[in-house]
This record gives structure tokens, sequence and C-alpha cells, in this order.
């Protein structure tokens, strides 16, 4: 009855063991409910999927398997680097790679829209490479559940 959540950590080759406790916000699937993919990787400019990236599209895919009427939107987003024209092209470009793969893995058309809002609705500042990276996300939305 809750959407998965997702994390990048990095740890050093060389780093020793240590216990790492953390709260993690589930959110219930219901409808406009929202989550950023954090593990969705893409070449740089491009709307190629990286390897890197499978492991998170398989969870997308339980998630549909598990919910056979759910409805979502995948929802791409860029920085501010480039002309809103390229931007909105790619960000739908990189929506529509997600939703390919998500068909490919049997998942049925009628459940899976792809978005691409460009440089639209930034969650941090363009103005740092920091920044820029997390405003570069692919997200779901739950249309109908």
């Amino acid at each position: 009855g809750h959407l998965f959540y997702s994390e990048n950590f990095n740890i050093p080759d060389s780093a020793a063991y240590k216990e790492i406790h953390k709260h993690i916000p589930l959110q219930k699937i219901s409808i406009g409910n929202k989550i950023a993919l954090k593990n969705i990787f893409y070449d740089y400019g491009k709307a190629t999927l990286r390897p890197q990236s499978i492991s998170e599209l398989n969870q997308v895919v339980k998630l549909l398997n598990l919910n056979i009427d759910m409805v979502i939107e995948i929802a791409s987003y860029t920085d501010s680097q480039s002309s809103a024209e390229f931007n909105l092209s790619l960000s739908l470009a990189r929506s529509q790679s997600v939703v390919d793969y998500l068909f490919a893995a049997g998942i049925s058309r009628d459940q899976v829209v792809a978005k691409g809002y460009g440089k639209a609705n930034p969650i941090a500042t363009n103005d740092t490479e920091e920044g820029r990276q997390l405003n570069r996300r692919t997200e779901i939305k739950i249309l109908y559940e």
C-alpha cells in the first residue's frame, strides 16, 4: 500500500563498516502522490538510460505489477543550461526511454504516460552544479489507483 523509496549513497572502497540509522518516509499509494526516481541515470544531453538504472526501473515494474489498476505519469525534468525547446524535447525523450523500458518489461501501455517538463519546477538552484544535478530528475506520479 506504499510507494517504494530510493536514495543514493556513495560509499568509498576504503570505508570501514558503519551502521547508519535513517528514517525512511514512505508515501501511501494515492492519486497525486509522487516520488523521485533517484537511481535513474542518463548520458549527458541524451535520453539513453545507463545500465545503472535497471534496478530502479525494475522497482517501478514491480510496483505496477502489484497494482495492475494503477496509472502513473513518468515525468522528467532538466536543468536550465540549454534552450527551453531543447530541454523540453530532452525531458520528454528521457521519460519516453523509461516508458519504453516498462513496456518491454510487460507493463501495459494503459498504465503509463510519458511527460517532459524541461526546466519547469526546479527543486534547487540552477546556479550550482549540485543544484542543476538535483533538477535533472525523473519522477513518477500516481494518476489513478
